[in-house]
């Protein structure tokens, strides 16, 4: 039977796409749904838990070093036996995961988070960086846009205005400070996503390369003191919570979840599952910061949200 199918799929022109345009099937398929959901999960649990540090004695150094020290320590060896196959990867796709995910991204949001709630974060970096995708394919890759993503988009634009513009009259001062570092992390975020999915190398090793690189960096900031650390200010209850958080479900789990889930399922899939995290991470913020959600974060919450949904094409699918 799979020889069959082998052999009909050897004749088909969908087998002249590029590898990072073809996705799996089966239980390869439902495997990577299960990768997205545990990875949106996650995400939200990282949002708030970057905003509760970033609101307390912790620095972003001190987030970056729990997020980044264990795929850097941990899985060292993947990286090392794929090193092959890691500079067969051209240099700018490798630098695009670097700072993609890497110490530009994560100071961006600590720093944005610190400003602004853990809603508009979850609105901002992982609702509008379907937009930032798509222009990235534009412009480098000279994807065409169908007229779904176009009106997709145009929800998810105008969702992200909504949020501004209201939460520059509403929001406490200095909030729409926060809204724009956010939504620069989502570009890098955009960035992170398309150089994985070309590059594509296995999850672990992307995580590992992306870790072990931030760990350096992070390390050199410290030696030459341009990076502070509260660690010793913060509480044990603190402590516990950000290393379950950063350094094993965000340094760990995710790297291969969200990674797995790309090759798998495509950027565009990925997206639209993606799309549920912003109303998570707002869910969950509100019994554990004390959070409450605005009517402007509802009406962005959902224009983005079903942007994303409709931008992605998943509801053409079969």
């Amino acid at each position: 039977m799979s020889q069959t199918a082998t052999q009909h799929t050897s004749s088909n022109p969908a087998q002249a796409l590029p590898k990072y345009k073809q996705y799996a099937t089966g239980w390869g398929f439902r495997l990577g749904l299960i990768a997205a959901f545990v990875s949106i999960l996650i995400w939200a649990s990282w949002l708030v838990s970057m905003r509760a540090g970033m609101t307390n004695t912790l620095t972003a150094f001190d987030l970056g070093i729990l997020r980044f020290s264990p795929p850097a320590l941990l899985l060292f060896p993947f990286l090392w036996r794929a090193r092959a196959q890691v500079k067969a990867v051209s240099p700018l796709l490798l630098m695009g995961i670097v700072c993609g995910a890497g110490v530009p991204f994560f100071y961006l949001s600590a720093t944005g988070l610190k400003y602004a709630p853990a809603s508009h974060a979850g609105l901002l970096i992982l609702g509008a960086f379907p937009f930032f995708v798509t222009l990235l394919a534009v412009l480098f890759y000279q994807e065409k846009v169908s007229r779904e993503r176009k009106l997709g988009l145009s929800l998810v634009c105008i969702g992200v205005v909504v949020l501004f513009v209201l939460s520059l009259f509403t929001a406490p001062v200095d909030t729409w400070k926060g809204d724009l570092l956010l939504l620069a992390a989502s570009f890098f975020w955009a960035v992170y996503t398309v150089s994985l999915r070309i590059a594509g190398l296995p999850p672990l090793v992307s995580t590992a390369l992306m870790g072990g690189v931030s760990l350096l960096v992070l390390l050199l900031l410290w030696a030459t003191g341009l990076a502070s650390s509260g660690l010793a200010e913060a509480s044990w209850d603190m402590l516990a919570g950000q290393i379950l958080v950063q350094s094993v479900l965000v340094g760990l789990m995710t790297g291969f979840c969200y990674g797995y889930a790309i090759q798998k399922l495509g950027a565009e899939n990925m997206a639209a599952i993606g799309a549920f995290t912003p109303v998570l991470a707002a869910l969950i913020a509100i019994p554990v910061l004390g959070e409450h959600l605005e009517g402007y974060s509802i009406a962005g919450l959902l224009f983005v949200s079903v942007g994303v949904v409709i931008a992605s094409g998943i509801l053409k699918k079969r």
